[in-house]
């Protein structure tokens, strides 16, 4: 009898430690980001120890945002600068997949519509970001045309405006019929990007297409192309086309700054931040003056998303949260002149006036317009 109890007692004692111990090795469940508060979130995201970000600019901020981020939180960052369509192919090609490799990016004005439409991105994240009414309200709700409901949180905020050498330009164009007389008067001597190769040449296209065509205000919520409200862009390439040898085509948004640097051209159109990243590294001369012109020039800005397949999705909207913070925001613009998405900070020295900014600046009309003023201004002037 003595026996058979204490067999039965090392059984219970035997069971109750495998019990114990299996009890001690399984998973914690994952916490709800939605209702979960930011202190919370804050320790998934050290549980989780890491994040990946895709950019594809600003390398030499990005590079000391993220060691800040990891002296702060413990939080390593896997920082990936790469090519902008290679980053989104990447991204697109994982959709699918249950675990992506991309915690989160910086989302750009020609791949919203995409994105948005694949659902890409988790959220909305507005209200688990800390000082999200002090983001660039507009950017919360729709970019480039296209709602986005707070799925995407603002970066930063751009804006397109016409760059020229004062020493050459002693009065600058206004209006489209003054820049019209400047570029005839002075053939080869204004410049700007081949739209399918950065974003000032499309401004500056989107600029053409107002003036030629009779506005912009026709396209607005639109989510597709409407045929007959593009049915009258021939006037705008016939324009582009007639002075096609008075313009001078350049490859990307830093080409048009170095010819203008190297005296080739002395107007172009440029991105303000762009601009001030070029001057910051002495490859554009401190004289250059840049403005938005009364027929306006195109704006708006860049946002960041958590990828919906992220494994690391806490960590992800902690980074967020640091690169948005008003401490990052004001390094990032002392950095690089990037006009911050952030609405509380004061600034000094910016190229662009917020008078310009509220007067003169143009909402870009929705994506799938600036994919087909793209397309048709290579065909139609380019390879003509």
């Amino acid at each position: 009898m003595k026996k058979i109890l204490v067999v039965l007692l090392v059984l219970v004692m035997a069971s109750t430690m495998v019990f114990a111990a299996g009890a001690k090795e399984a998973p914690k469940a994952e916490i709800d980001l939605q209702s979960a508060s930011w202190d919370q979130i804050v320790e998934a995201a050290k549980a989780e120890g890491q994040v990946t970000f895709y950019a594809w600019y600003f390398p030499d901020y990005f590079k000391e945002a993220s060691a800040d981020f990891e002296a702060k939180y413990g939080i390593k960052v896997n920082l990936i600068i790469g090519d902008q369509t290679a980053n989104f192919n990447k991204a697109i090609s994982e959709k699918d997949n249950k675990v992506g490799t991309i915690d989160a990016m910086i989302v750009g004005g020609q791949w919203v519509k995409n994105t948005m439409d694949l659902g890409l991105f988790y959220g909305p994240i507005k209200n688990m970001i800390p000082d999200a009414d002090k983001l660039a309200p507009s950017l919360w709700k729709v970019q480039e045309g296209v709602m986005t409901n707070g799925y995407l949180a603002p970066f930063h905020r751009n804006q397109t405006g016409i760059l020229y050498d004062p020493q050459r330009v002693s009065n600058p164009p206004q209006t489209w019929k003054e820049l019209e007389a400047w570029i005839d008067a002075n053939p080869k001597k204004f410049g700007f990007n081949d739209p399918s190769k950065g974003g000032s040449g499309q401004s500056f296209v989107h600029t053409m297409i107002k003036e030629t065509t009779g506005g912009l205000e026709k396209y607005v919520g639109d989510s597709e192309v409407v045929p007959s409200k593009a049915a009258n862009w021939d006037k705008a390439w016939d324009w582009a086309y007639s002075r096609k040898d008075k313009l001078t085509f350049t490859v990307s948004n830093n080409d048009s700054i170095i010819r203008l640097n190297d005296g080739e051209i002395a107007m172009t159109f440029g991105w303000d931040d762009n601009v001030k990243d070029m001057m910051n590294k002495g490859n554009l001369f401190a004289r250059a003056k840049m403005y938005i012109p009364t027929m306006g020039a195109a704006g708006g800005g860049d946002t960041m998303g958590v990828l919906k397949n992220s494994p690391r999705k806490a960590a992800a909207l902690v980074f967020i949260a640091h690169i948005t913070s008003k401490e990052q925001q004001q390094k990032k613009y002392e950095m690089l002149g990037a006009y911050p998405a952030r609405t509380d900070i004061t600034l000094s020295g910016t190229l662009l006036t917020e008078a310009d900014r509220a007067t003169n600046a143009l909402a870009w009309f929705p994506a799938p317009y600036k994919t087909l003023m793209i397309s048709e201004f290579v065909k139609n002037v380019l390879m003509k």
